[in-house]
């Protein structure tokens, strides 16, 4: 057995279905263990709370635990941390539907 995957005691069950979507600005703010507010990582040799490398969202050191759920790094399944921006964003991956999106009525009104 893969040491990195240590054995889990969860019942085994077939997928039935997977759903994506897309969380609200409200949603990821309620989700959130942690809000980004300085950009060093690390003070004092220690990682930064509430910079880049605050340990809530999960710990990327073998021999840190999570401060959010107390496992060990292979455990841990990771949590949200979120920052504030100054100005809304679009996501670049959904940028090709938003246009699509803004462009569907001047091309309805195009036919007519």
């Amino acid at each position: 057995m893969d040491a990195r995957f240590p054995h889990s005691p969860a019942e085994v069950a077939k997928v039935r279905t997977v759903q994506f979507g897309v969380l609200s600005l409200d949603e990821i703010r309620q989700m959130s263990v942690v809000q980004v507010e300085h950009s060093e990582t690390t003070e004092k040799g220690k990682p930064k709370m509430g910079g880049l490398s605050d340990p809530r969202p999960g710990t990327i050191d073998r021999k840190m635990k999570c401060d959010t759920c107390m496992a060990n790094m292979a455990e841990c399944p990771g949590h949200f941390g979120h920052l504030e921006l100054a100005k809304p964003m679009f996501h670049i991956g959904f940028m090709k539907t938003v246009l699509t999106i803004f462009w569907l009525p001047l091309s309805w009104e195009c036919l007519v």
